[in-house]
């Protein structure tokens, strides 16, 4: 099963292209399986509740603003740790699919995002 998986450096008040943009996977069959995690790097402040990340698949929203959780001492990121997990969902259109993935830095300083996109299984 393939993984996607980005380190973007995301400035202030930028939002991010999409993550799959000009991949393999920007268009998926239905009933394929998607699971996202991401944690921004907050070392050096206190904020965590201010990077935000969107979904979703063809005109349905699968996460609205939801916040990046920070990337914490003795966790390793990776999709499989459920600490980082941000959406599990299944595409249920019959036709192409288009996953839409992106990121909101919502502060007045640049962030540095993880992010990996687990599809299929």
């Amino acid at each position: 099963m393939p993984l996607v998986q980005k380190t973007l450096t995301l400035a202030a008040g930028a939002t991010s292209d999409n993550i799959l943009a000009n991949t393999n996977y920007e268009f998926v069959d239905g009933n394929v399986r998607l699971r996202i995690a991401s944690a921004v790097d907050t070392a050096g402040t206190s904020a965590t509740a201010d990077t935000f990340l969107n979904v979703s698949v063809n005109n349905a929203e699968y996460s609205k603003d939801v916040s990046v959780p920070a990337l914490t001492t003795g966790q390793p990121f990776g999709v499989l740790n459920g600490s980082y997990i941000n959406n599990d969902l299944l595409t249920t259109g019959s036709q192409r699919n288009r996953v839409l993935v992106r990121f909101t830095n919502d502060t007045a300083a640049t962030r540095t995002i993880r992010c990996g996109i687990f599809i299929g299984g």
